[in-house]
């Protein structure tokens, strides 16, 4: 996640404090209307964000426009894990519900699930999502077909490599020749093979069996919930035997994402090749943790087997808010006004969710990278399929993990009793989801 990590050349950092703060001038209550010029709109409006910072920082972009409108933040204390539950907790009472939600992928589609809780943005976004990256149109919609929430940004996924590694190696650092050592399952393993024998077994492919399920979740032909039943789509079943695969040749360092060790293998070049890479990942995961990074020729990109997103956020409003027309403008500012979103690209270093947009290509080349970064992640946008999201993914992909790191450890003897294992916790943990 973008925010648990320093970016190259950022100051970024979390803070924990009181929940609710003013961050415009206070002015009088007047109805808003579409017909209104930006300046006249004096309505009042209430904004959730999990991060205090960043949603300041959201505040304070749309009241450079909207001068006179009014945006509390609330916000939950950041170091709760809990923090979603005081929204549930919130939206359950039906008092004091915030009248926008900036939330994560997989808590927004929770909300976007669940009756009575997300204003339909069906006709208010019509003139709009044609030009939005689609993937992130089907997480914001729900089951029967309603719009329900927005995002701001895209979070395509790629592949990123270290280039002395693969030069020593594999003998090139070419971008479309590592895509193709990276293209399916038997060819990821092949060079798995290759690198471990010229490397005297010091050299992984993956840092972690976790990267590739990132990759393997966004290659599944249906989601874990397929009419109410929990559904375990084959590629997560051929991936239980990848990933054996990789623990049991040493084909991946065994570091737990996300762990320190994890973050100082990416400017280790002795460590691991290749990490997936959303876009944000470049300044989030590559340049924060490998500090050479920003001198660039470190680092390339190269092309999924699969297409997948990682992460992400997304905007709704709330059903029973008494200032929707403020709530819309402010949402409608940042996922369709183009330079609100080129600021904000800037700013985050990510892919802003408006196609005409990426396909003028980013400002400048990426340092880091060596290439044009819109360019590159435009042609893999289109073939995400954001429907596999369902409002269980958290729940059930924790579940996932668990059982697998359980087998990959030896604590499971075998794959037949790790899915049974998954079966179970999954049939503990959602009681109102057929598991068979």
């Amino acid at each position: 996640m973008p925010t648990l990590f320093t970016a190259c050349n950022s100051t970024k950092k979390r803070i924990n404090s009181p929940v609710v703060q003013n961050t415009a001038t206070p002015s009088a209550k007047v109805p808003a209307t579409h017909t209104l010029k930006r300046e006249d709109i004096k309505s009042e409006i209430t904004l959730w964000h999990y991060d205090e910072e960043e949603g300041i920082k959201i505040i304070k972009a749309f009241n450079a426009v909207y001068p006179n409108a009014k945006v509390k933040l609330f916000h939950p204390r950041v170091k709760d894990p809990n923090n979603r539950n005081q929204l549930t907790s919130l939206i359950r009472s039906g008092i004091d519900v915030p009248d926008v939600f900036y939330c994560e992928f997989d808590f927004v589609k929770r909300l976007v699930e669940t009756p009575n809780v997300c204003a339909d943005l069906t006709e208010r976004a019509r003139d709009y999502v044609g030009n939005m990256v689609p993937y992130t149109i089907d997480v914001g919609t729900d089951e029967s077909g309603v719009l329900r929430a927005l995002a701001h940004q895209a979070c395509a996924g790629a592949l990123t490599y270290k280039k002395p590694i693969a030069r020593k190696y594999l003998g090139t650092d070419d971008p479309d020749k590592i895509s193709e050592m990276m293209s399916t399952p038997e060819k990821m393993l092949e060079t798995a093979r290759i690198i471990k024998k010229k490397s005297g077994g010091k050299v992984a492919l993956f840092p972690t069996y976790e990267e590739p399920q990132i990759l393997y979740l966004g290659g599944r032909s249906a989601g874990w919930i397929v009419d109410n039943k929990l559904n375990i789509d084959k590629k997560m079943i051929d991936f239980i035997d990848f990933a054996k695969t990789l623990r049991d040749n040493k084909y991946e360092a065994r570091l737990n994402q996300w762990s320190p060790g994890w973050s100082a293998a990416l400017a280790d070049d002795e460590k691991a090749l290749v990490w997936a890479c959303p876009i944000w990942g470049i300044p989030w995961i590559v340049c924060s943790n490998d500090k050479k990074a920003a001198n660039g020729g470190r680092w390339g990109l190269a092309k999924p087997p699969y297409p997948f997103f990682w992460w992400g956020n997304w905007f709704g409003i709330y059903a029973k808010s008494e200032n929707q027309d403020l709530a819309w403008e402010f949402i409608k500012y940042f996922t369709t006004d183009k330079n609100a979103m080129k600021e904000w690209s800037d700013y985050s270093e990510g892919l802003p969710n408006n196609l005409e947009v990426i396909s003028q290509g980013s400002v400048e080349d990426s340092k880091i990278m060596g290439t044009n970064i819109f360019k590159f992640y435009e042609p893999l946008i289109k073939d995400i399929n954001g429907k596999l999201i369902t409002q269980y993914d958290d729940t059930i992909n924790n579940a996932y993990q668990d059982c697998m790191r359980s087998y990959l450890a030896g604590k499971t003897k075998s794959k037949d009793e790790m899915l049974k294992s998954f079966k179970d916790k999954v049939k503990t943990l959602l009681k109102d989801v057929t598991v068979e």
